[in-house]
């Protein structure tokens, strides 16, 4: 997924996952084959928690829960009610069925398959259920721009197919798999079809990415700046087949070069949204970096204490499009010259993003929730097949089952930091941020594989250079 900086990957322990595995042993999962994954259904949030819109289509019928039938005019106002929605000013209790003959849509945006409307916790949410391959039309052109060559197209198609397939029913609590916004893919239906993108899905139909006998965990951002992240310094947790890849074909993207200046009090917000009592942030540091050069950690100096932080945590807290990736160093000039801060002599705080738990298994809230049956059989399986989704099912289970112990804390931990390579920049008023790339840094770089493509390069190379190892199942 690209930038989908919101969602926080955490491991969870091999132990917890043998026993959940054993909750529910008799739950058997096969990779789907090609012909089974392309022909599946996805139920998509293409308007979640919306309390009115306008229902688009010709030859309208609508169900409600009762089974009573009504056919509404092209362009009825729905708005929502006690008892459920008002369309065109009749009442009907959730859910709502819809199909029409021709031209189906919600607002602005027409999607191909049914919609239904489903009660959400405030208002209502409208469901488009369509197949997986017309799904992909209705994304690919808006996650990559359908001028790019086509093999970079279809290395798209093939990832956006893969997590689709992977996440099917991440949501289905709330009676949908997946979001037509970036919590999942953007995703625009007949609005966002392009001949050129329909092409690409079309020439790669069925394709899925593997790793062992699953899809794999895909992801992808705009621009990597020179080099891709590991997912274990990002969001924790360890894949073998998203670690550090160098870019082999050398590029200019819009943000091959970028600078950030932020102001002191910037910063220290951004330090107290991470729960960090380290006071007026008076220098930043990058303490720890990767093996392509990227920022791994910050060491934040403040008027109360000193703090490690994630550079990533640091980036969602000061905001992804603001702070462009984690690709940087701080400019040594970039601020007035005072002296360096002499060593404090107050504690250090140290900041790191939950990536392991050390409570034993048998305290394991999930563990516990799983045996008292909270979970549905489609949920224990997508919870054993996905195991970063554990913090969703997590609080899926609290809000069914609210007495379950709360878990246990993260293990804390501090980074043994490497020799800065930039020395402090001490805050007179701004810190100045120099980098390279957008996004996350995981996975696929959007603009890497457009330059692949223009050197000749297949999608099925450019996908084993960003994932290897990993198989492409026809």
């Amino acid at each position: 997924m690209r930038e989908n900086d919101s969602i926080q990957k955490r491991r969870v322990r091999a132990g917890g996952l043998l026993i959940l595995a054993h909750c529910f042993f008799c739950v058997l999962f096969s990779l789907e084959s090609a012909e089974a994954v392309e022909n599946f259904k996805l139920r998509v949030a293409v308007a979640e928690g919306v309390t009115s819109g306008r229902l688009l289509g010709q030859g309208l019928t609508l169900r409600d829960s009762c089974g009573v039938d009504s056919k509404p005019s092209d362009g009825a106002q729905v708005v929502a009610s006690r008892s459920g929605v008002s369309v065109g000013g009749g009442d009907f209790s959730l859910p709502v069925g819809i199909s029409a003959s021709g031209g189906l849509g919600w607002d602005k945006n027409r999607y191909r398959g049914t919609l239904s409307i489903v009660k959400a916790k405030s208002g209502f949410t409208v469901v488009n259920e369509v197949d997986l391959e017309s799904y992909l039309r209705g994304i690919l052109k808006i996650e990559m721009n359908p001028e790019w060559p086509s093999e970079a197209l279809k290395a798209q198609a093939i990832l956006a197919r893969t997590y689709a397939a992977g996440n099917r029913g991440r949501f289905a609590a709330w009676g949908y798999d997946l979001c037509a916004t970036v919590k999942s893919q953007v995703y625009r239906g007949v609005n966002a079809e392009d001949p050129r993108t329909d092409a690409a899905v079309s020439a790669t139909r069925g394709m899925i990415l593997t790793w062992g006998n699953r899809p794999a965990d895909v992801y992808y951002h705009s621009d990597s700046g020179g080099a891709t992240a590991d997912v274990a310094q990002v969001w924790g947790g360890s894949r073998h087949y998203l670690r550090v890849q160098r870019e082999i074909v050398d590029y200019v993207s819009p943000y091959s070069s970028w600078k950030t200046t932020l102001n002191v009090s910037q910063v220290t917000a951004a330090a107290a949204k991470m729960g960090l009592s380290v006071g007026t942030v008076e220098s930043v540091e990058v303490s720890l970096k990767d093996d392509a050069g990227r920022a791994v950690w910050l060491r934040l100096r403040g008027s109360k204490g000193v703090a490690d932080v994630k550079a990533h945590a640091f980036r969602m807290a000061v905001g992804s499009n603001v702070l462009r990736s984690t690709n940087f160093r701080m400019a040594e000039n970039a601020v007035a010259s005072l002296s360096p801060p002499a060593v404090l002599q107050t504690p250090v705080v140290s900041f790191v993003a939950p990536v392991a738990v050390d409570a034993s298994i048998s305290n394991d809230p999930l563990v516990e929730m799983t045996q008292k049956g909270v979970f549905s059989k489609a949920e224990m399986l997508d919870m054993l097949m996905n195991p970063s989704k554990r913090e969703e099912y997590i609080e899926i289970g609290r809000t069914r089952m609210p007495d379950v112990a709360s878990p246990p804390p993260a293990r804390r931990e501090r980074p043994l930091p490497k020799p800065a390579t930039n020395p402090p920049v001490v805050a007179a008023g701004s810190f100045t941020f120099l980098g390279k790339g957008w996004g996350h840094g995981v996975g696929l770089s959007q603009w890497g594989a457009k330059a692949m493509a223009e050197r000749g390069m297949r999608f099925e190379e450019i996908l084993a250079h960003y994932f290897p190892g990993t198989k492409i199942a026809e």
